[in-house]
């Protein structure tokens, strides 16, 4: 039994998500570990996304679960124990192994009702807790090694939503993505980046298997800075969906070249359009580094 993800809501409840192999009917097991850490918790519930699309066999008479393609949502209608800690068991098909890509919604409801306890308010309120967005800054790295699984359609789907909302100059929204999972385009864009860059036959994407390119229209004067916000975006997105990521540049002489803007034409793309940067999604092949130390005079307050 290996841990898979580990994450936490740090006003109540911890949730760490474990492989339990296979059972005899070929159903894959899984062991849910729930700790809670401020009151003691009358249900608790959580979301699981995997890397393939899923369909619940069994979970225990408290617990209840429902699929929806590779994510699952989790309720387990009952009391944590005294010392605030308790293994859940459950069991799922899917067509390959699932693996854990993503814990959300990590929810406890302190009352039998699945209300709040009311909580007397100090003079100074304390900090929030880190939510999913902080927690995804926090953490995210640049990955460089990738394993050749696609990532599931609904997930890109969801990382490119979170493009298409990313800030941009007077919302002329001047970017485009092009979402780049076909194999042949992929390799296309890796030997053309390579060859910009001066080491043909390797690949500038280290093996990742999608491609998102984000490419803006020259005419608005905060293009670059738009199409910098829809990677960021993305970024942090995949981040907090368990993909791994990493910036790559040089579309914009990719994007300049007679192979680049065939690839535009052939999509139906008309405009001046410079490309900002290539984002490579996968599932990292290696454990991730830790963060650099951030450097000293980072940030100047002006009070």
């Amino acid at each position: 039994m290996s841990d898979q993800l580990f994450i936490d809501d740090t006003e109540c409840l911890d949730v760490t998500v474990l492989t339990d192999g296979v059972d005899d009917s070929g159903n894959y097991k899984f062991i849910c570990r729930l700790e809670h850490t401020g009151h003691q918790s009358y249900a608790q519930s959580f979301g699981v996304y995997f890397s393939t699309e899923v369909s619940v066999v069994e979970v225990p008479g408290d617990m209840q679960a429902e699929a929806n393609g590779n994510h699952v949502q989790f309720r387990r209608n009952n009391q944590m124990n005294d010392n605030g800690l308790v293994d859940v068991w459950i069991k799922l098909a899917a067509d390959t192994q699932p693996e854990v890509t993503g814990i959300t919604d990590i929810t406890c409801h302190p009352d039998p009702d699945g209300c709040s306890v009311p909580v007397s308010v100090p003079e100074k309120a304390p900090l929030p807790a880190a939510g999913p967005v902080q927690k995804a800054i926090l953490s995210r790295r640049s990955t460089r090694n990738y394993k050749p699984d696609m990532i599931p359609r609904e997930v890109l789907d969801q990382i490119l939503q979170a493009g298409t909302y990313a800030a941009t100059g007077m919302n002329r929204q001047s970017p485009v993505i092009l979402a780049v999972t076909r194999k042949d385009m992929r390799d296309k864009l890796s030997a053309m980046n390579a060859q910009i860059m001066g080491t043909p036959g390797t690949d500038p994407f280290y093996g990742a298997p999608v491609v998102l390119v984000v490419l803006a229209d020259k005419n608005a004067p905060t293009f670059i800075y738009d199409g910098s916000l829809v990677i960021g975006n993305m970024m942090l997105a995949a981040e907090e969906l368990g993909v791994a990521g990493c910036w790559v540049h040089r579309a914009k002489e990719a994007f300049e070249s007679k192979e680049g803007k065939e690839i535009l034409r052939s999509l139906g793309i008309e405009g001046d359009y410079e490309g900002i940067g290539h984002l490579i999604l996968g599932y990292a092949a290696a454990d991730r580094q830790e963060a650099s130390p951030r450097k000293e005079h980072y940030v100047y307050y002006i009070d």
